[in-house]
């Protein structure tokens, strides 16, 4: 007969994995929701840094809350107890990422990178990574913790 505790970890590390792959698969898709307009706001308004980055995060805040609200949601909780821990981060991821785009766009350090003819936008991609540790844990083990184990 087969131990039931042998069973559970694997089934856990594999949440834990599909976990963070789609978070990596989102991390590209909001580079694309955060890079488009601020390059399109940039170019045709005469907004402050501050408000073209606000805006810039919140168009990939505001597709990423209805995809992980409705759509993504996997818990033990109810959408509705998780609501109130997921507005709040949201929020506050929301403005730590627009507080760093601005800082690191206004101390442009002239670097460049290309994907074949796709030029990265780096400012982009560094807030991402240094905003990507805690965001996952925020969201995994605060927002969305994983279902508990029966024991």
């Amino acid at each position: 007969m087969k131990d039931l505790t042998d069973c559970a970890p694997p089934q856990r590390r594999q949440k834990v994995r599909a976990r963070f792959l789609w978070f990596l698969a989102g991390a590209t898709v909001n580079y694309l929701l955060i890079a488009t307009p601020f390059k399109w706001l940039k170019a045709h308004t005469d907004f402050s840094t501050l408000a073209v980055s606000a805006c810039s995060i919140g168009t990939g805040a505001a597709f990423f809350f209805v995809w992980n609200y409705f759509i993504n949601f996997r818990g033990d909780t109810r959408k509705r107890d998780a609501l109130p821990r997921y507005l709040v981060a949201v929020l506050l991821m929301s403005a730590l990422s627009a507080g760093l785009l601005t800082l690191l766009k206004q101390h442009d350090a002239h670097m460049a990178f290309a994907v074949g003819r796709f030029p990265l936008d780096l400012d982009i991609v560094a807030t991402q990574f240094f905003l990507a540790g805690l965001k996952f844990f925020l969201y995994h083990k605060w927002v969305f913790p994983l279902p508990k184990d029966a024991l």
